[in-house]
This record gives C-alpha cells, structure tokens and sequence, in this order.
C-alpha cells in the first residue's frame, strides 16, 4: 500500500495519523515510565510474538525492528510511519519517527529536552483537551538493544492524552538526541484509550529495538 493510501484512509485513520505526526516546528530508565494513566490498571496483555522484520534506512541515523505483517510508509523525509495490517485493530495504532533538526543548546540532551518542550505546546495549540499524563528522562533499560549504554545522551520522554473526534488518544513520545550531530529523533505511539493497553507490548518492542547507528563513530 502506499504512502498516499496509508494517510488518507478513513476518517479515524487520518485523525491516528494527525496524533502520530503532529510534530512541532524544527527549530530514568525506560521501565521507569508506564505509558498508562495512573490509578488501577488491567493485566498487561501478552507480548507479542511471531516474525519480524528489520527497518534500517542507512542514512537515517538508527534502526529498529517491528512485525512482519506491519506496513511501513515513508510519507515525508526522514519520516517513518509503521502500524498493523489494514482491516485490523492494530492499523489504528502507528508508530512514528521522524527526524528534527535539534534545538540550539549546551548539550544533547538539553537538545531533546528543548524539542519535547516544543512538541507539547505544539499538542496543546491543536487540542484543548490535552492532558500530561507524565514527563521523564529517557535513557534505554538494559533490556534493549542500545540500553545501560553510559556514552549516549539522555533523552526525554512524555505520556499524554487529549479527546479526538472518536473518543480519548493517547500517545507515548521519546525524543533521542545524538552525541554531536544536529538532530533529534521523534518517536511516538499514538492510539485510541481503547486499543493503547492491547497494543502496548508490540510499541514497547519496538521501542526496546530502536537503537542508533553510527554513534560508534561519533555520530
């Protein structure tokens, strides 16, 4: 399917989507954050299993793997939109990442944490509704692909929530910096409040996976 099909589905897509890609203007551990609203919770579902398969742009700066059966769209430069199968619950809740120049600052990680300042007031212009759930340092766990690395910069991580057209979204944003080059990766999980708990584990996967190239060099 391509890129143009995938953005312009139906209604509810394209409101996912807009979430997904609502992007600002360039311009603690990750178990410490649960992407759910606080109070009492369901049992997490089961993580998931079966093949996947391996998206590595080679000049795009990291890489990450996802399901086999997902579809993966590039719908702007330097922008990668991945969800489940059309027909699916699962199309509904992208995975995002996109490439920013970084913000003028001391430090890398002063970098993300100036771009997710940025991409909250950019969600709160276009939802009146919206609602921080929690922001946090990001830096992988141990269990991740790059993770209990102590050279790479810390980046920044939020949980938000605002009502669309079809009820509560809900998104899960990480911003990466790296070590010295002038970009900031964007990586979101965006649902609706019904589909974000069963589709969880699957964006948790991907997210332990998503690991920067490159960096060995100083990039």
């Amino acid at each position: 399917m391509s890129s143009i099909s995938l953005l312009i589905g139906i209604n509810r897509r394209r409101l996912v989507m807009a979430g997904a890609l609502a992007l600002a203007a360039p311009g603690l551990a990750l178990a410490a954050t649960d992407p759910r609203p606080p109070g009492s919770k369901p049992a997490p579902p089961s993580r998931p299993t079966g093949a996947f398969k391996r998206f590595a742009p080679e000049t795009w700066g990291y890489r990450f793997d996802l399901p086999g059966d997902w579809i993966v769209a590039t719908p702007a430069p330097y922008t990668v939109v991945v969800s489940g199968p059309e027909g699916t619950d699962a199309y509904y809740t992208p995975v995002a990442v996109r490439n920013l120049r970084a913000p003028e600052a001391e430090t890398p990680a002063d970098a993300a944490r100036l771009l997710m300042q940025a991409y909250r007031r950019d969600l709160e212009a276009r939802h009146e509704s919206f609602l921080m759930l929690r922001e946090t340092m990001f830096r992988p766990g141990a269990g991740a692909t790059d993770g209990g690395r102590a050279d790479l910069p810390r980046g920044r991580q939020m949980v938000a929530e605002w009502t669309g057209a079809d009820g509560i979204m809900r998104q899960w944003a990480v911003a990466r910096p790296r070590p010295r080059a002038a970009v900031v990766h964007l990586w979101t999980y965006t649902a609706e409040d019904s589909l974000f708990d069963v589709y969880l584990p699957t964006a948790r996967l991907i997210l332990e996976s998503w690991s920067l190239a490159g960096v060995e060099s100083g990039g």
